[in-house]
């Protein structure tokens, strides 16, 4: 026993300074990894004293991740891409006695990344991993805050085959491993603590209790374990202090030395490949994976199982009673009688490969998306998504192409979604009013009459006629406000090279302009007027697109770089005469303040190099991704809103938004943290005479225990009051 206690006067222990992140209020971004669920996998899922549900998503190939808070309406993540957490892959998640969030991430090798611990108090993210602490891995696979507030953390690498227990106690880390400790085995997993401050560890030899001095380690052979290698999860029930573990074919459980088995001979587990459980009382829900991937939950009366729709990872019961799971794909809430699941494509932005952004006049952006992300609209801080994977959270007016090419606005209010696919099809939503689906109306090419099929852009003039150009079309086809109806308007071989329509805009004076692939067009509500290398000095090429400053003078974008035209003029800006990167140029756009923006590149060699520019008529300023917090050097489309901000869409790595001065008018994406435990505490009364009272778990959100000690017969009276007064 002493040696023991000389031992753990000698660990590791460490003062650190902790990374913290910095974000640049000039950029805000819009992915995958940063909104919604998170990205396509979900190792954890737990809930915090406010009753909110958190979960740490992953994206693959992308190396980005993020932790994820749901408190039931609204979505907030935290990315490690903005620096909020030190890795991509979020294996843990713990909440401290001052409500701030503790997360572990693992190691992502492949793409560089370190993982880690995290700490968030609701102002500043601090970072823990092996450059800046005793951690000697960043592989962290749990986290738990005891009693004590101080935070426990399990690490192991399984190819080094270096692990250990660390502690922090809001100062210093102290690092247990088998070479400075009794710690039974490095190869430690799930980490938990139970009501008298033990903490349960798993690892591949059994199960593990240290108590601060002793490490026991419980296996077959010495309790009512049914295996020693294999355990995948320990958890503690915080009503009953029992602690569950799951032994792959079965959910052992120790109850103050007593041992109790859940297997198949006594309920529906049969011979499932367990990995997870969580308990709450009479409650309980067990996770499994392979063929019988889902859970199995028992209410307190009767078993129910259900299928998941991918691999399992965590499972939680919430404090309101809620069933929750997450993993491949999936985060998923059982209520008692429905099912409800949540995935990237009906929680927030579908796809990182996106191919065009449109704000309205009430400044909610609608995003088209490809890889079935199909048409988003972001009105902040919630997201609805309009394609056919969103599992009927929100409408399914295309459910046979999941491309979403361009939105736009009519003079009369209506928005109109533009999806891609042989049939075609064009949504229009009267008065824009998402909330009345049944008024939607659909077109494609059997209800317009005219092809519809292929499209690429979209665009609305002042006479409430609306205008798609297609890729594969001959015709550039307009609806009309007055018959409402359809037509075929002109041939676009004329200036659309091979059959490419690449942007539709409408100037002030209302005069429609069609960029095609071979030329520029333009429509006076009588007369079109072809503008090719043949009738002007535009050179023969992709005519990208255009936009029109304050005077009425044309910008056009184009591969041989940015023509001005004032209707008499025309003068070319390229990379000889300009810092352009290169002259081909891509999109453009004017801000609220009269500011152009372009993107450039050089056509030859792509991305070598290429970003975006801006122009005041006297200066060009110059983002790439080493000068800016420009995600990403090729664009595809640039939009502005009325608050001066420039969105950016991208082909790989989503939306960002940017302003000068600092992006404005989207405090709704704020990452505060709630504070619920000072409304849910008990003070522990611990009197001279020797009577107390003390509570677990404590801070609690809708249930705790009370333990009375009284040292003689007497009579008790309790009141009880919130942080508020309330009784």
């Amino acid at each position: 026993m002493k040696s023991i206690v000389l031992y753990c006067i000698f660990l590791v222990s460490s003062f650190a300074t902790a990374h913290s992140q910095t974000i640049d209020p000039n950029w805000k971004y819009l992915r995958t990894t940063n909104t919604g669920i998170g990205g396509d996998y979900s190792f954890v899922i737990e809930t915090d004293h406010c009753g909110n549900i958190w979960t740490g998503g992953y994206l693959p190939f992308h190396a980005q991740g993020s932790v994820t808070r749901f408190n039931d309406t609204t979505w907030t993540c935290w990315s490690n891409f903005e620096g909020y957490i030190p890795g991509s892959i979020v294996t843990a998640i713990a909440f401290d006695n001052n409500d701030g969030v503790w997360v572990g991430c693992d190691e992502n090798k492949n793409f560089g990344l370190h993982g880690g611990v995290a700490h968030y108090d609701g102002t500043t993210w601090q970072i823990w991993d092996s450059t800046n602490s005793p951690l000697t891995e960043d592989y962290v696979q749990g986290i738990v805050v005891d009693q004590n507030n101080n935070v426990w953390i399990t690490f192991y690498n399984n190819v080094s085959g270096n692990g250990g227990v660390a502690k922090y106690d809001g100062t210093s880390w102290t690092v247990y491993t088998t070479a400075n400790s009794s710690l039974p085995s490095e190869e430690v997993e799930d980490i938990d603590v139970d009501a008298q401050n033990n903490i349960w560890i798993g690892c591949n030899l059994g199960v593990i209790k240290f108590d601060g001095i002793n490490w026991d380690l419980f296996t077959s052979a010495n309790s009512g374990l049914s295996v020693n290698n294999g355990i995948k999860d320990v958890e503690v029930d915080e009503v009953t202090n029992k602690i569950y573990i799951v032994t792959v074919f079965s959910v052992d459980i120790y109850d103050n030395g007593a041992w109790s088995h859940i297997d198949n001979t006594n309920s529906p587990v049969g011979n499932a490949n367990l990995v997870e459980v969580d308990a709450r009382g009479d409650t309980v829900i067990i996770g499994s994976l392979g063929s019988t991937s889902g859970y199995f939950i028992f209410d307190g009366v009767s078993w129910t199982t259900h299928l998941s729709p991918g691999h399992v990872y965590d499972v939680r019961i919430a404090d309101n009673g809620n069933f929750w799971a997450c993993g491949i794909g999936f985060v998923e809430k059982f209520d008692g009688t429905a099912w409800t699941t949540y995935d990237k494509f009906n929680t927030g932005l579908p796809a990182m490969q996106n191919y065009d952004v449109f704000i309205d006049t009430k400044n909610r952006a609608w995003v088209g998306s490809a890889l079935n992300g199909g048409i988003s609209m972001f009105d902040c801080p919630t997201w609805e998504s309009y394609g056919p994977n969103n599992r009927n959270h929100f409408p399914q007016p295309i459910t046979y192409t999941g491309t979403g090419r361009g939105v736009t606005e009519d003079s009369y209010g209506d928005i109109w979604m533009l999806y891609d696919g042989s049939p075609g099809g064009v949504v229009q939503i009267p008065n824009g009013n998402v909330q009345n689906s049944a008024a939607w109306v659909v077109w494609d090419n059997v209800t317009a009459g005219v092809p519809l099929g292929f499209t690429t852009s979209i665009c609305a003039d002042k006479s409430g006629n609306v205008w798609v150009g297609s890729s594969l079309g001959t015709t550039v086809a307009r609806y009309s406000r007055v018959t409402n109806s359809w037509t075929n308007n002109f041939n676009i071989s004329q200036i659309g090279g091979v059959n490419e329509i690449n942007s539709i805009r409408v100037d002030d004076s209302n005069n429609v302009w069609v960029c095609g692939g071979n030329g520029l067009a333009k429509f006076d509500q009588t007369n079109w007027t072809f503008y090719t290398s043949l009738t002007s000095p535009i050179q023969a090429g992709f005519v990208n697109d255009i936009a029109f400053d304050s005077l009425g003078n044309k910008w056009i974008a184009t591969e041989h770089g940015l023509y001005k035209f004032d209707d008499t003029t025309w003068t070319l800006f390229d990379r000889t005469t300009t810092p352009m990167f290169g002259d081909w140029v891509s999109a453009i756009v004017f801000d609220a303040n009269g500011l152009l923006y372009i993107h450039a590149e050089d056509a030859v060699f792509p991305g070598v190099p290429q970003g975006i520019l801006s122009f005041d008529g006297t200066t060009w300023l110059t983002y790439t991704t080493s000068n800016s917090g420009l995600p990403e050097e090729f664009v595809r489309r640039l939009s502005a809103d009325t608050l001066g901000n420039i969105w950016i869409t991208t082909p790989g790595m989503g939306i960002a938004i940017f302003n000068p001065n600092g992006v404005v008018g989207y405090s709704c994406l704020g990452k505060s943290l709630q504070m619920c435990s000072g409304t849910t505490a008990i003070i522990d009364n611990h009197q001279t005479n020797g009577n107390s009272i003390s509570a677990y778990p404590n801070p609690f959100l809708s249930s705790t225990a009370l333990e009375v000690n009284l040292t003689l017969k007497q009579k008790c009276f309790n009141n009880f009051m919130d942080a508020t007064g309330r009784k």
